[in-house]
């Protein structure tokens, strides 16, 4: 009868040590274990389970769990992610170009843990180590330390917050340097104009979109490459890059006014997604348009503005991404709208008319309607759905009113 192998309850801090010595892993087991031609004895911290209040997890099943986490969330990883404790930036499913709108962080030492981020929908929270993936090695386990998970959530966000700070500053400076767009930019005539809108272009031709809180501050720009890709923060030099320098743009809860240098001059807050749907807007209702960003922006602009500015009205102008619905797959656009609007029940939605056909060729927002039909069409498409929108609260308001003389 073979004789059965020797298991070691190795903790992951302790994995290389014992891999020294000369314990082996055990691929399907997912367990190191002592090989019959060495002495047990050399193993013998690892023989039995410790008698502590400790975890112990396998790394591969960590990283594999921690990989599913991201994906879940619209990240793309390629093979196993990182957990060093740094920022890591990737792309999501909705990215385009050279697009990387999602951010991740994960710790291995202690209880591992993380912090994951998805820019497009706005999802962002911290992810640990679900309990029943530990090792039964531990006995005498009575409590989790969620100190400890909170102690390191609470290590990232302030280090994500020194980095965008950093970045914000070297932001301002290129921005304030950069010379005006010229109105001929491939994007903007690709978009149907003839003007620059006041943006500013870097030294590669990109346009610089600054993105800035609701107080005026910029902490980022949105950079749109000839091209039509598009990046949030700044491109490292080739000496940023050897150096291992880092930077993290802030995006969440920033945004751009189109027509207006800042919100005190908006009269209402009319919210549209991207700069070319905003511009459209813009020039269909000839009044300041704040571009979002993406959907999973628009929340954080939101509660940002009912903050600081309570009685202004607010009116989103989602995109239809009537194309996904019909692939089976979420409408975000429309879906995030919905969302906030059930939220603050006193703001209201304008969603483009768009058919499955005119989806099936891509349209899935104002400035596509306005290239295949014409300024014209956005402003009937605006002006009728506001003229709904205003009868629906004038209907509304008549059924309380009538309601309250009935309780009289």
């Amino acid at each position: 009868m073979p004789q059965k192998r020797i298991y070691l309850y190795v903790p992951f801090k302790d994995k290389e040590k014992a891999r020294l010595l000369g314990a082996m892993w055990d691929e399907k087991e997912k367990k190191w274990f002592a090989p019959k031609s060495l002495d047990k004895n050399i193993f013998a911290q690892w023989l039995y389970p410790h008698q502590k209040k400790d975890f112990s997890f396998d790394e591969n099943e960590v990283l594999t769990t921690f990989k599913f986490a991201l994906e879940k969330q619209g990240l793309i990883i390629s093979g196993l992610p990182i957990m060093d404790g740094k920022i890591h930036r990737v792309k999501t499913t909705m990215d385009k170009g050279r697009e990387m709108s999602g951010a991740y962080s994960g710790f291995l030492n202690e209880y591992p843990a993380g912090f994951i981020q998805n820019f497009k929908t706005g999802i962002k929270e911290n992810w640990k180590m679900p309990l029943e993936n530990a090792k039964q090695n531990i006995i005498n386990y009575q409590t989790i330390n969620k100190n400890s998970a909170s102690h390191i959530n609470n290590n990232i966000k302030q280090d994500i917050l020194k980095l965008q700070q950093k970045t914000a500053l070297k932001i301002e400076k290129e921005y304030s340097e950069a010379h005006w767009a010229y109105s001929n930019h491939p994007y903007l005539i690709k978009k149907g104009f003839s003007e620059n809108f006041y943006l500013k272009q870097d030294s590669k031709g990109s346009l610089l979109i600054p993105l800035k809180d609701e107080n005026g501050k910029i902490w980022s720009v949105q950079r749109i490459f000839p091209n039509g890709n598009k990046i949030i923060g700044i491109i490292k030099t080739k000496e940023e890059k050897e150096q291992g320098i880092e930077y993290s743009a802030r995006k969440s809860g920033c945004f751009h006014i189109i027509g207006a240098k800042s919100l005190e001059y908006c009269k209402e807050f009319i919210i549209a997604e991207g700069f070319a749907t905003a511009a459209t807007i813009y020039k269909a209702l000839e009044k300041p348009v704040i571009m979002g960003v993406d959907a999973g922006n628009l929340l954080k602009i939101v509660e940002a503005l009912k903050d600081k500015f309570q009685n202004i009205p607010i009116t989103i102008i989602a995109d239809n991404d009537r194309k996904r619905e019909l692939q089976g797959f979420s409408n975000v656009g429309v879906e995030t709208a919905k969302e906030i609007q059930q939220k603050f029940s006193n703001i209201k939605i304008i969603i483009p008319k768009i058919s499955d056909q005119e989806a099936e060729q891509g349209m899935s927002d104002f400035n596509d309607i306005f290239l295949k039909k014409g300024l014209e069409e956005v402003k009937k498409q605006l002006h009728s759905i506001d003229f709904q929108n205003k009868l629906k609260d004038f209907k509304n308001s008549a059924k309380q009113h009538n309601e309250q003389e009935l309780i009289r």
